[in-house]
């Protein structure tokens, strides 16, 4: 190996050392050191596999570090506000018992839903709960007859005429009775109290009903969620709803009937009875 002397204490040592290793004087380098280059280095990750590799040789699957943050947290429910679920790359489950465990909430299915994410994107991908999900609307959004809907703390039945009984079930009609003829309405709601009994009723003749604490066609003046004019509802001419929020504090949300559905920073989801929204915290991100 080559060799440099220090020209002050007479000390050999190899080439390449920039000071003498017993007095600390600078070496003097009669030749530049050769370049040496680096290993080299593995494939870079492949993004549009959602992060992963795979080894050919073992099959094994190798993940690299991802400085994004995509997490659930709690907004309102039996499950602490405030609470953060990271969710991971990939299927994760939503249940009382599934990736994402929040046992606390009796109405979530112990495989409530499913969601995928690949880096920064996430889709809900499957629902097994029977009371379903549902998302928060950013926009008037059109929902068929017959759908279920949430506001504040209440579940309403939304339908429009073709869908409202005009005549009463047989079980509690004689022969002969007396009473007020049966209305025809064109918009109906009807509240859904625990256990799928109804409860509050409201139809109108008319193409557009309002919901909300206050002052409106459907009130509930005791649902401490439920803001003073919440929510519209307006018949289209195909006989379907369209469902606007006119400025809720709360939000209005549909129930999700089909799967795929992306999943956007800032979307509130319900599932069961815990409210969640979905925070996305991209790469270098402040």
């Amino acid at each position: 190996m080559a060799q440099v002397t220090c020209s002050s204490c007479g000390t050999s040592w190899p080439a390449g050392y920039q000071f003498c290793g017993r007095c600390g004087s600078a070496m003097q380098i009669s030749e530049p050191v050769p370049f040496i280059p680096p290993p080299p280095m593995g494939p870079a990750p492949d993004v549009q596999s959602g992060g992963l590799l795979f080894d050919d040789d073992i099959g094994a699957q190798i993940s690299y570090p991802d400085a994004s943050v995509v997490r659930f947290v709690v907004l309102r429910g039996p499950v602490l506000e405030g609470t953060a679920f990271d969710l991971p790359e990939g299927r994760v489950q939503i249940g009382r018992t599934g990736d994402l465990a929040m046992s606390a909430d009796s109405l979530m299915a112990p495989r409530h839903a499913t969601v995928e994410r690949f880096g920064e994107q996430v889709k809900l991908d499957d629902i097994t709960g029977p009371g379903g999900c549902f998302l928060r609307i950013r926009e008037p959004t059109t929902v068929a007859s017959g759908e279920v809907i949430f506001a504040g703390e209440q579940y309403l039945l939304v339908r429009s005429a073709h869908d409202i009984p005009t005549e009463p079930p047989s079980a509690y009609a004689p022969p002969e009775t007396f009473g007020t003829p049966l209305p025809a309405p064109r918009l109906h709601v009807t509240q859904l109290l625990a256990g799928g009994l109804p409860g509050r009723v409201v139809s109108t003749d008319r193409e557009q009903l309002t919901v909300g604490r206050e002052g409106c066609d459907l009130s509930f003046p005791q649902d401490r969620f439920m803001s003073g004019r919440h929510l519209r509802i307006d018949l289209l001419p195909d006989g379907g709803l369209s469902l606007t929020d006119v400025g809720s504090l709360n939000g209005t949300f549909v129930r999700v009937t089909q799967t795929p559905v992306p999943l956007h920073r800032g979307d509130e989801i319900l599932i069961g009875s815990t409210l969640l929204r979905l925070e996305i915290k991209a790469a270098g991100e402040a």
